[in-house]
C-alpha cells in the first residue's frame, strides 16, 4: 500500500489515494488541481521572494492514518462559532443586510502625555504668604452683613471693623449690634472701651472670631485660582478667586459667631484682588444657601479693604495699668 494517506472530503475518512474512493462512503478521490502558473511580467513573478510578497501555504503534511472523530467534533465546532460572529459582523455592519450604523464613527486623537496644569505666577504664592503671615503689619477695614431666612423669621447682622494689625497686635474700632467699642489686643492683653464716653475694661480674653490674622485661612495655592488681570481703581491688579479646595473659618471671615447657625452655606466664594507685586488691596466674601425657588436661606456678605501693608506700626500705649492679669488670650 502506498504511503499518501488522503482526507475523505465528504465524510472526512483518511484513506489510500491509490484505491481511488473513500473506503467508507465511496466519494471518488480527485487529486488537487495544480495554481496556473503567473503569466509573464506579472507582479508576483516580479517581486517573488521579496517583502511585498507574502509567503505561500505551509506544505501540506502527509496525516497518519489515525482516526480521531473526537478531534474533528471539536474542530468543527470552533469553526462554526468562528462563522457565526463572523456573520454577526457583517450583519451589525450592514454588509448582509442588516441595520446600517447611523452615528458616524470618529477617531479622535489622543495626546501621548496629558497637557500641563496651568501654574499661578509667583506673586499669587506672595500674596499667600503676607495673608498667613501672624506678624503682618496693614490697616484693615472690614464690613460684614448675614442675613438668615428660616421658620418664617429674619435675622439680621451687621459687623464693622476699622483698625490695625501688626506683629501680631490688632486694634481698632468694632461696631456690632448697634454698639461701638474700641478693642485692643496688644501682647496678649485684650481691652474694651465703648464709645464714646466709655472707659477702658480688661477681658479675660478675646472671640476668637475676632482674630483677623492669619486673614481667609488660605493654606496653599491650590486653595486659589487666577481668574485674570483687570483695572480695579484705576490700577492693574491680579484677579483671584476660590476653589473648591478652599475650607475657611466663616466665623472668623464675618468677624462674628456663625457656629449656631441653623443653615449652612452652601456656596463659598472669595474674590481676591492684589497688586502686581502680590500685595493685598480688597476682597470680597460670599457664603449662600438657596432654597429650591431661588429664595436665599442664607446670605453672607463681607468686604475687606487693606492698606499701608508692610508699614510697621508701634500699637498705642495710652492704657492704663491694672492690677488684674488677663486669665486668658486668644490662640492665634
Amino acid at each position: 500500500m502506498a504511503e499518501l494517506m488522503v482526507r475523505c472530503v465528504r465524510c472526512h475518512e483518511v484513506f489510500d489515494a491509490e484505491v481511488g474512493s473513500c473506503t467508507k462512503c465511496g466519494t471518488p478521490y480527485r487529486p488537487p488541481v495544480a495554481q496556473p502558473r503567473a503569466p509573464e511580467g506579472a507582479f508576483v513573478e516580479r517581486y517573488a521572494g521579496t517583502d511585498f510578497v507574502p509567503p505561500g501555504p505551509e506544505p501540506v503534511v502527509p496525516v497518519a492514518p489515525r482516526r480521531n472523530h473526537a478531534g474533528l467534533l471539536i474542530g468543527g465546532g470552533a469553526a462554526l462559532m468562528i462563522s457565526a460572529l463572523v456573520v454577526a459582523s457583517l450583519w451589525s455592519f450592514g454588509a448582509l443586510g442588516g441595520a446600517a450604523p447611523t452615528d458616524p464613527v470618529y477617531a479622535i486623537p489622543v495626546a501621548p502625555h496629558p497637557s500641563p496644569t496651568p501654574t499661578l505666577p509667583p506673586t499669587v504664592s506672595t500674596t499667600i504668604e503676607q495673608l498667613n503671615d501672624l506678624q503682618l503689619s496693614a490697616h484693615i477695614a472690614i464690613e460684614s452683613h448675614v442675613q438668615q431666612n428660616t421658620l418664617g423669621t429674619s435675622q439680621s447682622i451687621v459687623v464693622k471693623f476699622d483698625g490695625q494689625v501688626s506683629n501680631g497686635d490688632e486694634w481698632g474700632i468694632i461696631e456690632s449690634a448697634g454698639v461701638t467699642q474700641a478693642m485692643r489686643f496688644i501682647n496678649g492683653r485684650v481691652d474694651y472701651k465703648l464709645l464714646p464716653s466709655g472707659r477702658w475694661s480688661l477681658a479675660a480674653q478675646m472671640p476668637a472670631y475676632e482674630v483677623i490674622c492669619p486673614v481667609f485661612g488660605i493654606e496653599s495655592t491650590q486653595d486659589l485660582r487666577l481668574v485674570g488681570r483687570e483695572v480695579l481703581d484705576g490700577h492693574l491688579v491680579n484677579h483671584l478667586q476660590s476653589t473648591d479646595w478652599w475650607r475657611p473659618d466663616i466665623s472668623r471671615l464675618a468677624l462674628v459667631d456663625l457656629s449656631g447657625l441653623l443653615i449652612k452655606p452652601e456656596t463659598l466664594l472669595l474674590d481676591l484682588y492684589a497688586n502686581a507685586d502680590g500685595t493685598p488691596i480688597a476682597a470680597t466674601f460670599l457664603g449662600t444657601n438657596s432654597a429650591t425657588n431661588g429664595t436665599k436661606l442664607l446670605d453672607i456678605r463681607v468686604t475687606y479693604t487693606f492698606s499701608d501693608v508692610g508699614v510697621q506700626v508701634s500699637p498705642p500705649s495710652d492704657i492704663p495699668e491694672l492690677s488684674v492679669p488677663p486669665s486668658a488670650s486668644p490662640t492665634k
